[in-house]
């Protein structure tokens, strides 16, 4: 912890139950920053209070009463820095924040209007993928009429007049806590919900908690549910909760099949926040999704624009920006290629499979693994449609024990492509290759029939390893089991030629 000097002094304010397993990166993070680190504990069992005493906490204990301000104002009652932060044991300060900080502490005088900053809140998974972002009240000058209300997403200074909200994207805390499984474990959505609904008894009507009630909905897949919550949220909430409830309600319509309402209602929240990007994202996702490539293009050209206003206060998915609108953008690309094939524009189909491919170029590395397998398949599939064998090979082969199903289908189109351009022989090399590679693709009936179709046209002895493979595979073609009987039959196999036979017999009567 640092020594104090005459710049002002910052109060670290958290509330932890059985927080082990986080409390200490929380800890690191400010222990640069912090003149005080207060821990209130509302009834840890596991190690939480040892970690806070050995980062140097003071360690208060508070009854747990179903109520987050209470508890967060027991934290501040026993700030005596000139300025409190208040995290959670799941969030960490971003290593460039405390700077920032430091330089907003510094320009505050002590007379100036009560002010929250807000800064931005960066939820991630376990594996670091962006779960969307909000700005949340988190630091402000240490004065007693700045106290929490609201059992859960507690607010900060209600009712105290001239108070300023400051919102800062420079300050950034890392939240951990909304991971689904982390989440679950702990019991947070449960636990949020019923609180939320004894807020909901006491104030019915309420926007604000009409629209966190809401999320909860939408997080758990009710999406019927939560569009009804955050459209009470944009007719009633506050300027920046109206357009981020406009956004989740674009994504419940979407979720519902509903593409054109849910297009409609983003224009609406547009011509409120033009500068709103995420909100054109999800716009242009939706008309993609609903059948129409052009239209979300054309949305989706918008989605880089840089926040200002409301929009700026809004919700946002920082992988927006990292890449989730242009990975949209290259499959909208490829959806306008399979339209304009349809309608026998070839040339112009071709552009747009190479805009869509150069796209997957430029952005393979950003993505994450998990979006990248999908990426390559797809970038895959494109350079067959280009005729870009080599190329559809490195990108596809990479991709076949992990996807071999979508990566089979991508393969069969790729030997077509070489049987086109090369001839049968390298074609057949390609496919061997990839199914010695691969095993996996041997249980793919297709892919094993080809081969054997191949092997058959090459006169391959393998043909008969190939044809025994489709039986084991319970091929519902009788040529397959005809074909092996010809060729049991040539190896004195007589009997199990008949059991062949017989097969294909009841395949042909079958109905």
């Amino acid at each position: 912890m640092k020594t104090p000097d005459p710049r002002p002094t910052l109060s670290v304010c958290l509330i932890v139950r059985d927080e082990a397993a986080m409390l200490g990166p929380c800890l690191e993070s400010v222990s640069a920053l912090a003149d005080q680190i207060v821990v209130v504990d509302t009834g840890s069992v596991d190690a939480t209070v040892d970690i806070a005493r050995a980062h140097g906490a003071e360690v208060h204990h508070f009854s747990w009463c179903d109520d987050f301000a209470a508890a967060r104002n027991a934290s501040l009652s026993h700030a005596r820095g000139d300025f409190v932060l208040v995290l959670d044991a799941d969030e960490r300060l971003a290593p460039d924040a405390a700077d920032r900080i430091r330089a907003v502490m510094a320009a505050e005088p002590a007379g100036a209007p009560p002010t929250v900053h807000l800064p931005l809140i960066d939820n991630r998974d376990a594996a670091g993928q962006a779960l969307g972002a909000d700005f949340m009240p988190r630091l402000w000058r240490n004065r007693p009429e700045l106290r929490f209300t609201g059992r859960v997403h507690e607010q900060i200074g209600v009712g105290v007049g001239g108070l300023r909200q400051a919102f800062d994207d420079r300050i950034r805390i890392m939240h951990l806590g909304y991971d689904p499984d982390y989440a679950a474990e702990r019991g947070k959505r449960a636990r949020n919900r019923a609180l939320l609904e004894a807020e909901r008894r006491e104030r019915p009507g309420d926007p604000t908690i009409a629209f966190y009630l809401a999320k909860e909905d939408y997080a758990e897949g009710r999406d019927a549910e939560a569009l009804a919550g955050f459209r009470r949220a944009i007719d009633g909430a506050g300027a920046n909760l109206s357009l981020s409830a406009t956004l989740f309600a674009v994504e419940c319509l979407r979720n519902l099949g509903r593409h054109a309402d849910g297009v409609a209602l983003a224009r609406a929240g547009l011509d409120r926040a033009p500068s709103y990007g995420d909100l054109w994202f999800v716009a242009g996702r939706t008309a993609l999704e609903g059948g129409d490539p052009e239209t979300a293009l054309t949305l989706l050209a918008e989605a880089g624009r840089a926040p200002t206003g409301l929009a700026a206060i809004a919700f946002r998915d920082l992988s927006v920006g990292e890449w989730r609108a242009a990975l949209t953008t290259a499959r909208a690309h490829a959806a306008r290629a399979g339209q304009l094939d349809g309608a026998r524009q070839p040339e112009s189909a071709i552009q747009d499979r190479r805009a869509a491919a150069a796209i997957y170029s430029r952005l393979r590395r950003r993505l994450p693994d998990a979006e990248r397998l999908v990426a390559d398949l797809e970038a895959a599939e494109l350079a067959v449609a280009l005729r870009d064998p080599e190329g559809a090979w490195r990108l596809l082969a990479p991709t076949l024990d992990a996807a071999p199903v979508d990566g089979g289908e991508i393969l069969l189109g790729l030997v077509q492509l070489v049987i086109e351009l090369a001839g049968l022989q390298p074609a057949y090399g390609l496919l061997v290759d990839a199914l010695s590679a691969h095993p996996a693709l041997l249980h793919r009936l297709p892919l094993v029939g080809a081969a054997a179709e191949l092997a058959e046209a090459l006169g391959d002895g393998a043909l008969t390893q190939w044809l025994h493979i489709c039986t084991l595979l319970d091929s519902p073609h009788p040529v397959h089991y005809r074909a092996l009987a010809d060729l049991r039959d040539a190896a004195g196999e007589a009997e199990e030629a008949a059991r062949l036979r017989s097969r294909a017999a009841s395949l042909d009567d079958a109905p």
